[in-house]
């Protein structure tokens, strides 16, 4: 694992809540998993893995985000609703693309519209 953070921006301010995954663009063996993260207040993540903030093993990844709000049905109890109704949350059409490399990860803002 190496460490990897950054930052979530939103109409160029920062994103708070917003779910960060990275999707393994590589052959991760039959354990499947994506390394993601919550942002803070500030819009900062630091992703994990195996446990949060752990990092990510080094590979090319498909970024997804996504900003759930609680909503209460009736029927079902919770549920979470993506304020962004999966616009960002496709890892199959992410724009978004990353290499993580060995050591910290610095990672430029990604810019959500």
């Amino acid at each position: 694992m190496t460490p990897v953070h950054g930052t979530v921006l939103y109409q160029n301010k920062p994103a708070a809540r917003v779910q960060v995954v990275f999707h393994p663009l590589f052959d991760v063996g039959p354990r499947k998993f994506a390394p993601s993260a919550v942002t803070d207040g500030a819009g900062r993540f630091q992703l994990g893995s195996a446990s949060t903030s752990d990092g990510a093993p080094v590979g090319e990844y498909a970024v997804t985000f996504a900003l759930y709000d609680t909503s209460k049905n009736p029927d079902e109890g919770d549920i979470k609703v993506d304020r962004w109704k999966g616009k960002y949350s496709d890892p199959a059409k992410s724009t978004f693309k990353v290499q993580i490399r060995d050591g910290d990860n610095a990672l430029p803002p990604f810019k959500l519209d």
